[in-house]
């Protein structure tokens, strides 16, 4: 058994030591059945006691349901939170596209969020097939929804297009009494109520319209009441995970019947399997156990084709939530629950192949408020082409702050290039990260920039002559390049040199220019001789302070 790793150094520190491990696996193909090893693992404390589990991946966070609210975990340790929700219990995502899907059970709907912005982008009533509890999302966007509270004939499936309009849900299969459990890979869709036994798997095609079903997986005996249910090998494969067996078992989805089973590693007969997932490119099965006693939980990850054991990992004193593994890259996730409290914990497991390579480089000065490019490339260890692959970008002000995040995609040739206008000067940090997949382990770079000052080159223009009691106009700017800038202050001082020679100073005005640099003002002598304006400019911690003159010759006109 392998312990868990602290949750108390930061994820990034973890992150980047599990990019060392993958040096030393490069040579590892995906193909190949290693010995089982203890897995590399993080625990992060999610802060939240109650519902839900789900788990979704996507541009760089990890979204987990947990009733009340949304918990959202970059792949750097920043914790943020979608509040105000009523039974947020299952999510789903397109894998491009930025969003996230959530089924909210209480108030009957389903969300659209901005993966990006974290903002609720849209809602959908599902106040007619209330009380959604399962949620996945077919490879032509559509969604796929698990529904009922509990009521003898009032549950079932139905499906709708999240980006039309008016989604209109479009019923699948027969009524249930508990929300179905769904499966989705390629054009195979697979259901099946949770906490009914005999239970059983019906499987469907979804690349007709109306679906066609393709049977019913029932078993020799009957099936267990299920826990979890996932599909692999672009479907023709389901996998279960039943409450009375210490199995998680491989059913022939068009034969539709068993053809292996995968055992637990560490706790035997004496685990429960609670949730399975097969890896994207069906490399690999993911089980996660608990013990009978509801005191330890465990990870183990199969080899698809084998069935053998290629790592594990088991955690103490928590168990594995039912349905809760998710892929991300190179990383796997699972929720734990604490016994007692219900307090929630997300599972990082890191199980490398090859490894990647990124690098970042900064231009060699950076101005604030004036744009400059970044650049960069991904080198995958075994030479092949890195392109389209999908990079978050992190940037970090010189107070630590966060700013909004970006998705990058790199060029055929693996580079990338990005733009960024720091708002004022300091250091400020980026950092690039790419998740890595189910051969490639993941890589990450940053680059800290010492940002300079803004320097203004202030101009005025104006008369230069002028009578006594005229009013004389003055305009000027000190911007440039069609830069915004921040709010700042001129300051005006007048000094006149009078015809005897007799000195005076007075401060004019204060003035705040507009955005683009630009101001004007105004005065009218009342004495003769030499008027000089001097026009300073305050700066500030986006602009460099400067100053400049102006001279007027002011005459007496004839009486």
């Amino acid at each position: 058994m392998h312990p868990s790793t602290s949750a108390r150094a930061p994820l990034s520190r973890r992150l980047v030591a599990w990019a060392g491990t993958l040096l030393l696996t490069a040579a590892l193909l995906v193909t190949q059945a290693p010995a089982a090893t203890a897995a590399d693992t993080a625990v992060t404390d999610l802060g939240v006691s109650g519902k839900g589990g789900d788990v979704v991946a996507r541009d760089s966070k990890i979204f987990v349901a947990a009733g009340d609210q949304i918990v959202v975990v970059s792949i750097v340790g920043v914790i943020e939170r979608i509040t105000g929700l009523s039974g947020a219990v299952a999510l789903a995502s397109p894998e491009i596209g930025g969003k996230v899907y959530a089924a909210l059970r209480d108030s009957h709907e389903v969300i659209e969020i901005d993966t990006a912005t974290l903002a609720i982008t849209k809602r959908i009533d599902l106040s007619a097939y209330p009380c959604p509890s399962s949620l996945v999302q077919s490879y032509d966007y559509r969604l796929w929804i698990g529904f009922g509270c509990g009521e003898p004939g009032e549950g079932g499936v139905v499906s709708l297009v999240p980006t039309a309009a008016t989604p209109t849900p479009v019923r699948l299969g027969p009524a249930t009494t508990q929300a179905p459990i769904i499966a989705i890979r390629g054009n195979r869709l697979a259901t099946a109520e949770p906490g009914v036994s005999p239970a059983t798997i019906k499987v469907y095609d979804i690349s007709t319209t109306p679906p066609t079903s393709r049977g019913e997986i029932r078993g020799e005996n009957g099936l267990p009441a299920l826990r979890d249910l996932a599909l692999a090998e672009r479907g023709s494969t389901a996998l279960s995970a039943s409450n009375d067996t210490h199995q998680l078992t491989d059913w022939d989805t068009k034969t539709l019947t068993q053809r292996r089973a995968f055992d637990s590693s560490g706790f035997g007969e004496h685990g429960l399997p609670t949730a399975v997932a097969a890896s994207a490119d069906d490399a690999y099965v993911v089980g996660g156990w608990n013990s009978s006693e509801g005191d330890a939980a465990e990870l183990v990850v199969y080899d698809a084709t084998t069935t053998e054991v290629i790592t594990t990992a088991v955690h103490q004193g928590k168990t594995v939530v039912e349905g809760s593994i998710e892929f991300y890259g190179i990383l796997t996730f699972a929720v734990l629950r604490e016994p007692g409290t219900g307090r929630m914990h997300l599972w990082w497991l890191s199980s490398p192949y090859h490894t990647s390579t990124l690098t970042l480089t900064a231009p060699s000065k950076v101005t604030a408020l004036r744009q400059s490019t970044f650049s960069g490339r991904l080198t995958l260890s075994n030479g092949m082409p890195a392109g389209g692959k999908t990079i978050g970008l992190y940037r970090w002000l010189p107070d630590g702050t966060s700013r909004p995040y970006q998705v990058i995609t790199t060029a055929a040739d693996g580079t990338y290039e990005f733009t960024d206008t720091p708002p004022s000067a300091g250091a400020f940090k980026y950092q690039v990260n790419w998740p890595g997949n189910s051969w490639f382990g993941l890589s990450l770079s940053s680059v800290t920039v010492t940002v300079a000052r803004y320097e203004p080159t202030l101009t005025v223009t104006g008369p230069a002559t002028g009578d006594v009691g005229e009013r004389l106009e003055f305009s000027g700017t000190f911007g440039a390049d069609g830069i915004t800038f921040p709010p700042t202050v001129i300051t005006v001082t007048r000094k006149v040199v009078s015809p005897d020679g007799t000195v005076t100073m007075k401060g004019l005005m204060k003035l705040s220019p507009a955005a683009d640099g630009s101001f004007s003002f105004s005065d009218t002598p009342t004495t003769a001789g030499e008027h000089t304006y001097n026009v300073t400019l305050a700066g500030g911690s986006a602009v460099e302070p400067t100053r400049t003159t102006h001279v007027v010759t002011v005459h007496q006109p004839p009486a």
